[in-house]
C-alpha cells in the first residue's frame, strides 16, 4: 500500500505521505472544513439553561433526506417518485447521492454479441435467463452459432427465438438481461439502443419484441403509479408508430422479414413523445427483454444479434449538469422541497463515501472496469477531494450493503468488534460523518449500529452521526424499513447553514414515522449537542432536550468514557440510564453528570415496549484535557 501520487478526480488530489502518516494526522485532515464551518445555532439560548426555568423554545429544525438514489442508479426509484415521498412525509431536505460510477456508466457493457446464455464485457458477466408467458404450443431459445448478422461476422452466433401460442391469447418466450453489480441497469437519457434483427416469420399477430422496463413513477394525469415499459415491436411493418395504455407504450419499428435489419431506439425520446408531461430523462433501463410473441395461433420467429449501448461522447460533468437541469424542472412541481447535488462516491475500499457540498464533479477511476480500488489509500484521497472542494464525507453502511435477515446476537458482536476496529485504527478515513441511523443493514441491527459509533466516539473520533433510508426506490418512505431521516438545527435551508450544522454536530435522527419531536444536549448552558468542551470541573450539567415524547416511552441516557482505548478494544463501554417520558413535562431535564474522567454523551429515544430506538441524538464530549490533535474549531465552543 504505497503513499505516491494517485489521481481521483478531476482535480489532481497527490497522498505525498505514507498511510501511517496521513492517519497519524487524522485529526489534520477533519480540520480542513475548519476555517469553512461555523458551529452550528444551539439548540437553547445560554439565557434560557437555568435548571427551573420555563420549556425552553427550539429553534427550527430542517429535516433531511440525505442518501437517496433515483434513476442513475441501480433500483427502480425515479427522482419524481422520491420528490412525490419527500412532499407527502414533510422532508425539507433532499440529497441526492447517486453512485459516481453509476452516473458515469464506467465500464459498462456497451456491446453485446449475443453468442451464448453469458458473455464477458469488459471484465463484466452478463447473463440472459430464459422467460416465458402465456400458453404456447411449441417454443425455442437457442443460441445458434451457424447465425450472424453481417455486422458481427467476425464474432459468429446469435440468439434464435420462436414462440407459437396455443390458442388466441398472446404467449411469448425469450430471455431477460442481467450484469454483475447489476450495471445492466443504466440512465435512458441520451442513450441509444442499436440491435441487429432478423425476423424470419411475423406479423401483427406474431412479432418480436425488445422490451424495456424503466423507472418507478407516481400516480399522475389519470395513471397508476408503477414502472413504465417500452415495448418495440418487429412485425414486418415499413412505418414507425407509437401508441400508450397507461404506462405501457409501444413503439412498431420498420424491419424487412428474410433479412438482417439493424434498428435503432431512443428510448428517452420514445418516453417524451409518449408522455409529454413527464421527465423522459429521469428514467434508467431496469430491465431489458428480448422475445418472440405469439397469438391466435400464429407462428413468431428470429434472430437477435449485435447489441449495443451507446449515448454521444460528453464531458465527465455533463450528467451532472443534466441532472442539475432535472432539478430545477422538478423544483417548479415539488416547491416544498429543497434539492441538493451530492454524490456516492463508490469504486472504494473499505466503503462508500457520500460526498455533501457544493463544487461537486465527477471523479475519475483507477480501473477501467467497474470494480473497487483496494488501496485505502485511493479512499483518504478521495475524502481529502471533497474537503478541498469545501465538502463534507460520508461514511456509508459501515456493515456493508446487503440486507439479510437480522443476525444471532454473539454474531452480531464479533462484526461490530471487526468494523469498530478497523474504523479507528483508519480514523474513519478522515470522513466527518458516520452513517449511523439503520434500523437493520448486513444482518446487523440499530444498536450494534450505534456502538460502532460509540467506540468512535470513546476514542475521540468526533464524528456526526446521521440516519439514512439509503433508499432506491421511492415508494414508501414511512413504511419501508429503512426509512431514518436526519433533523439539523439550522438557520435555514441554505447549504451554508446546513454543512456547519452537520459539520458541527447538532443534528439528530430517527424514524420520522415514529418520532415527530426534537432532540438536543446543552452542556453548561452554552455547548450545544456536538460539541466538545474542555474542563477540569469533576461535576458538570447537561441538560437533555426532549419534546412530543411517545407515551409511556423513555429517554434512555448512554455515557461512556473517553479513554482512547485504541482498536485493540473494540467496545463501547457505555452504560446507560432511562429517563421516563413523563420526565419531560417541561421540555428538558437536567442532568449532572460525574466528568472526574473524560466523557461523552448521548441519548435515544424509545417507545414503551420497543427494544429499538426511534431517534438518537448526536453526543456531547466532557473532556478534562485538549485533546493531543486539538478541538475541530466547527466543535468548540468559544
Amino acid at each position: 500500500m504505497g503513499g505516491g501520487p494517485r489521481t481521483i478526480a478531476k482535480l489532481e488530489y497527490h497522498v505525498t505521505q505514507s498511510r501511517r502518516g496521513v492517519l497519524k494526522s487524522a485529526a489534520a485532515i477533519t480540520a480542513l472544513s475548519a476555517g469553512r464551518l461555523a458551529l452550528g445555532p444551539q439548540p437553547a439560548l445560554a439565557s434560557e439553561a437555568h435548571h427551573d426555568g420555563p420549556p425552553v423554545k427550539r429553534p427550527d429544525t430542517v429535516s433531511m433526506a440525505m442518501h437517496i438514489h433515483a434513476s442513475w442508479s441501480e433500483g427502480t426509484g425515479s427522482m419524481e417518485g422520491h420528490l412525490d415521498q419527500a412532499t407527502k412525509t414533510g422532508i425539507d431536505v433532499l440529497f441526492w447521492t447517486e453512485h459516481d460510477f453509476r452516473m458515469a456508466e464506467h465500464g459498462y457493457p456497451d456491446v453485446l454479441h449475443l453468442t451464448g446464455p453469458s458473455e464477458t464485457v469488459n471484465k463484466v458477466v452478463w447473463t440472459w435467463a430464459p422467460q416465458s408467458a402465456g400458453t404456447l404450443a411449441t417454443s425455442q431459445v437457442t443460441w445458434d452459432p451457424a447465425m450472424a448478422s453481417p455486422g458481427d461476422a467476425a464474432v459468429p452466433g446469435s440468439l434464435h427465438l420462436a414462440a407459437l401460442s396455443a390458442g388466441r391469447e398472446p404467449a411469448s418466450v425469450g430471455v431477460k438481461g442481467s450484469a454483475a453489480n447489476t450495471v445492466d441497469q443504466r440512465s435512458v437519457y441520451d442513450q441509444r439502443i442499436t440491435v441487429d434483427v432478423f425476423p424470419a416469420s411475423v406479423s401483427p399477430d406474431s412479432y418480436l419484441t425488445l422490451t424495456l422496463t424503466t423507472s418507478w413513477r407516481p400516480a399522475t394525469h389519470g395513471r397508476p403509479a408503477g414502472q413504465y415499459t417500452l415495448t418495440y415491436v418487429v412485425d414486418g411493418t415499413q412505418s414507425r408508430s407509437r401508441t400508450r395504455d397507461g404506462i405501457a407504450g409501444t413503439v412498431h419499428v420498420p424491419a424487412r422479414q428474410g433479412r438482417w435489419n439493424t434498428i435503432e431506439l431512443r428510448p428517452e425520446e420514445d418516453l417524451a413523445r409518449l408522455w409529454p408531461d413527464i421527465e423522459a430523462a429521469d428514467a434508467a433501463m431496469s430491465n431489458l427483454t428480448l422475445s418472440a410473441v405469439s397469438t391466435r395461433g400464429r407462428s413468431a420467429e428470429g434472430w437477435f444479434d449485435l447489441l449495443r449501448i451507446t449515448r454521444p461522447t460528453r464531458s465527465a460533468d455533463a450528467v451532472l449538469r443534466k441532472q442539475a437541469e432535472l432539478m430545477r424542472g422538478y423544483a417548479h412541481r415539488f416547491p416544498a422541497v429543497r434539492q441538493y447535488q451530492g454524490m456516492e462516491v463508490s469504486l472504494l475500499k473499505p466503503t462508500h463515501f457520500n460526498w455533501y457540498g457544493p463544487r461537486l464533479h465527477m471523479p475519475t477511476f483507477a480501473q477501467p472496469t467497474p470494480t473497487a480500488d483496494p488501496d485505502p489509500d485511493a479512499a483518504i484521497a478521495a475524502i481529502e477531494m471533497i474537503h478541498a472542494a469545501g465538502g463534507l464525507a460520508s461514511y456509508n453502511h459501515p456493515f456493508g450493503t446487503s440486507n439479510p435477515a437480522v443476525l444471532p446476537v454473539a454474531q452480531q458482536d464479533t462484526m461490530r468488534a471487526s468494523v469498530a476496529a478497523s474504523i479507528v485504527a483508519d480514523k474513519a478515513m478522515g470522513a466527518d460523518i458516520l452513517e449511523v441511523g439503520y434500523p437493520s443493514r448486513g444482518g446487523v441491527d440499530l444498536d450494534h449500529h450505534a456502538q460502532v459509533w460509540d467506540v468512535c466516539s470513546r476514542n475521540g473520533l468526533f464524528l456526526t452521526g446521521t440516519g439514512v433510508s439509503d433508499d432506491h426506490s421511492g415508494q414508501d418512505w414511512f413504511g419501508q424499513q429503512a426509512n431514518f431521516v436526519t433533523w439539523a438545527y439550522s438557520k435555514s435551508r441554505d447549504l451554508d447553514h446546513l454543512l456547519p450544522s452537520l459539520s458541527s454536530g447538532n443534528v439528530f435522527f430517527g424514524n420520522p414515522a415514529a418520532f415527530t419531536g426534537t432532540l438536543g444536549l446543552l452542556v453548561d448552558g452554552e455547548a450545544p449537542m456536538g460539541s466538545v468542551t474542555v474542563s477540569r470541573a469533576r461535576t458538570r450539567n447537561v441538560r437533555i432536550l426532549a419534546d412530543q415524547l411517545p407515551a409511556g416511552g423513555t429517554v434512555r441516557v448512554v455515557r461512556g468514557t473517553v479513554d482512547l482505548a485504541g482498536p485493540t478494544t473494540p467496545e463501547p463501554g457505555t452504560t446507560v440510564q432511562d429517563l421516563a417520558a413523563a420526565e419531560f413535562r417541561r421540555g428538558y431535564v437536567d442532568l449532572k453528570v460525574d466528568t472526574s474522567a473524560p466523557t461523552f454523551l448521548r441519548v435515544e429515544v424509545r417507545a414503551a415496549g420497543s427494544a429499538t430506538p426511534i431517534a438518537l441524538s448526536n453526543p456531547v464530549w466532557l473532556l478534562r484535557d485538549t485533546p493531543a490533535g486539538g478541538i475541530p474549531r466547527h466543535r468548540r465552543v468559544s
